[in-house]
């Protein structure tokens, strides 16, 4: 799936709807024939919408899930059996710490394009009021779907047709990656690792710096490398709204942060959220400056913390300590 593009977004469609009442303690899940869609088709576009957003795996070989899709989209199967049948998949695997919720099934189309999307919508008490004349009479409503993020525990957004049936997936219970229950449900790996994550992360940096040189400040400029480390170790795992602000600053142009999205966009990182690997992060190294008037200076990793950089308004002030120099 790598990417829907906004045009093939803007023309989603749902043409299967139906859902299931799982988790809610019982042996078997609640199963319906028809769950009508009534109205309600953009409410769940836009959930699928925020799918978009999460992590890239691929099915396993023998993943149970892609089996029953492929069946359903060979025409071995109706929609609503095989539904049925994902329902009590889901069903059996959860344990008591899974709230009572939905798991429902779509079947969606954009443009000739056909996805499949997986949804765990966890119940929410809401309180609501009825009124009775002067009087409001409090109700709690608790089956019900909310616009609520944490309510939309996971989500799957299937692309049988992708290279090796691609999945982009959102677990609020592991936005890095994927718990256990939900991957041994699905069947699924992921896309790519936190080493080839990070590497790329790092270029896509790097890359939005030397395009916006002339109007970032100097004090991310001269420090790229220790800025992405301080942050990695500061946080542990990359989250692009967290690391964008950490980095160049809740003040930082529209024009950087779009450099920065495509740049992520054209090595595959759109949407992830991974572990950082302490491997591929900058090592320390020799720095490299290029003062206005084509001075070059070379300092060595060894010799860190044996130059400092002082910037003002109007310049920068840089000092050397060394026991000796000398011309060469």
């Amino acid at each position: 799936m790598a990417t829907l593009t906004t045009a093939e977004v803007d023309a989603l469609q749902i043409e299967n709807f139906i859902f299931h009442v799982v988790h809610h303690g019982a042996d078997d899940p609640i199963l319906f024939d028809d769950t009508p869609l009534a109205t309600f088709e953009q409410f769940f576009i836009d959930r699928i919408k925020e799918t978009l957003k999460g992590n890239r795996f691929l099915f396993k070989v023998n993943s149970q899930v892609k089996e029953k899709l492929e069946s359903w989209e060979n025409g071995e199967h109706s929609f609503v059996d095989i539904s049925k049948n994902l329902a009590r998949q889901f069903h059996r695997v959860g344990d008591k710490r899974m709230k009572t919720g939905v798991l429902i099934v779509i079947g969606l189309k954009t443009n000739e394009r056909k996805l499949y999307s997986l949804i765990k919508y966890d119940s929410e008490k809401v309180v609501t009021f009825v009124r009775e004349g002067a009087r409001a009479i409090l109700q709690a409503v608790t089956n019900n779907f909310t616009e609520s993020p944490k309510a939309l525990q996971k989500s799957a957004l299937i692309d049988l047709k992708a290279d090796e049936a691609e999945v982009v997936i959102i677990d609020r219970m592991n936005r890095t990656g994927i718990s256990d229950f939900y991957k041994n449900f699905l069947g699924v790996e992921r896309l790519r690792n936190s080493k080839e994550m990070t590497s790329d992360l790092v270029k896509a940096v790097r890359k939005t710096v030397k395009v916006h040189a002339a109007e970032l400040p100097r004090a991310i400029t001269s420090k790229v490398s220790d800025k992405i480390v301080e942050i990695a170790k500061a946080r542990k795992e990359f989250e692009v709204e967290a690391f964008f602000n950490d980095f160049f600053g809740v003040k930082a142009s529209e024009e950087i942060r779009q450099t920065f999205d495509r740049t992520l966009d054209s090595l595959k990182l759109t949407g992830e959220a991974f572990e950082y690997d302490e491997g591929e992060l900058p090592k320390s190294e020799d720095k490299k400056y290029i003062t206005s008037e084509g001075i070059r200076i070379t300092m060595p990793a060894k010799a860190k913390g044996l130059l400092e950089v002082k910037h003002t308004k109007d310049e920068s002030i840089i000092t050397i300590r060394t026991s000796r120099l000398q011309e060469i």
